[in-house]
């Protein structure tokens, strides 16, 4: 009897362990909320702006989406993103943007700043969640005229356009690796066929090069295309990251 309740003891306390184990390994690959990117911008006039996007989960219909920051002059901040679009089925992006200039004088507290540092607090279903860069909490630092940092993606568009018989852009990838390979897979005739190119690393697109800045650009579009489809692979370490622009793809109009 004693022989047979220690194998039932071992057998419950075996399903405990793994039940708990299956839980926190679902609630980890799941964060609610998630940094995409952010841009720390300067330009004349004393124009600064902060700005950014987040992607959450779906958790409820009223929702709230707070930075909290500080531009390094000892006190934190908090502005409030808005909703942007849906980004799948069960999540949503949403965008913030602080700036101050010369001309107007709103947010005097980032005119200075050299460096920001800021965490997302996102607030649904009376419960809130945090993205706090595993705790380090998320920098980004002036960079010449621009500095770009990415949250959740490894590979980001940046910009895009059409002129003339030309289709050019601008790609973010986080520097994992000194190989890579950016890859642009695009259409002119809405994927009855479809095309490759390759983009060339430009610049770091921060101080502490953990993002670069890579350019694409294809000058054999014939002047009857006005419409262009397509996504963005990055391949690293083995690995191929695609943003195809949450399975939508991405499209640029002439």
């Amino acid at each position: 009897m004693l022989k047979s309740m220690k194998k039932y003891l071992a057998g419950v306390t075996f399903l405990a362990l793994f039940a708990l184990t299956f839980a926190q390994s679902a609630f980890a690959s799941e964060q609610p909320v998630q940094l995409i990117s952010s841009n720390f911008y300067a330009y004349k006039y004393g124009y600064v702006g902060f700005s950014g996007n987040v992607e959450v989960s779906n958790l409820n219909y009223q929702k709230n989406v707070t930075i909290h920051y500080t531009p390094g002059d000892g006190k934190w901040y908090d502005t409030s993103a808005s909703y942007v679009g849906p980004t799948d089925a069960s999540h949503e992006k949403w965008g913030f943007s602080v700036n101050t200039s010369d001309l107007n004088q709103t947010n005097p507290q980032i005119s200075t700043a050299q460096e920001i540092k800021f965490a997302i607090k996102y607030e649904a279903g009376g419960q809130t969640y945090w993205d706090n860069n595993n705790g380090q909490n998320y920098s980004i630092t002036r960079f010449n005229l621009s500095s770009t940092i990415l949250g959740k993606p490894n590979v980001l568009l940046a910009s895009s356009s059409i002129y003339d018989n030309t289709f050019t852009g601008n790609v973010f990838v986080k520097n994992i690796a000194y190989n890579k390979t950016v890859k642009i897979v695009y259409t002119t005739d809405n994927w009855a066929t479809t095309k490759e190119g390759y983009a060339t690393y430009s610049r770091p697109a921060n101080t502490e090069e953990t993002v670069q800045d890579w350019q694409f650009s294809f000058n054999n579009i014939g002047s009857n295309v006005s419409q262009i489809k397509y996504a963005i692979s990055y391949t690293v370490n083995g690995q191929t990251y695609w943003d195809n622009n949450y399975g939508q793809n991405y499209t640029v109009n002439r």
